[in-house]
């Protein structure tokens, strides 16, 4: 698909929107991009904020997660009437 037709498409598609909150979103999104000049989210971090996130992108994403049986017997005093 050619840029022009992209352009016209999403034209087309934020006309339709009804939504303000959605069009609030766009807003925040293509002004970010816009003013971003090619930076990174992490460019203003510092070392240490670096190494944290490095390390919580490294963590297994099951790592504080219960299962099922165990989160019923937590929360099984407020089942109770």
């Amino acid at each position: 698909m050619s840029l022009f037709a992209r352009r016209a498409n999403l034209i087309q598609q934020i006309n339709a929107i009804k939504d303000e909150q959605t069009i609030e979103i766009l807003e925040e999104t293509l002004s970010f991009h816009l003013h971003s000049n090619d930076k990174d989210i992490t460019d203003g971090l510092n070392k240490y904020q670096l190494q944290e996130l490095s390390g919580l992108m490294e963590e297994p994403a099951e790592k504080d997660t219960i299962s099922e049986e165990e989160f019923r017997k937590l929360f099984a005093r407020w089942n109770t009437r």
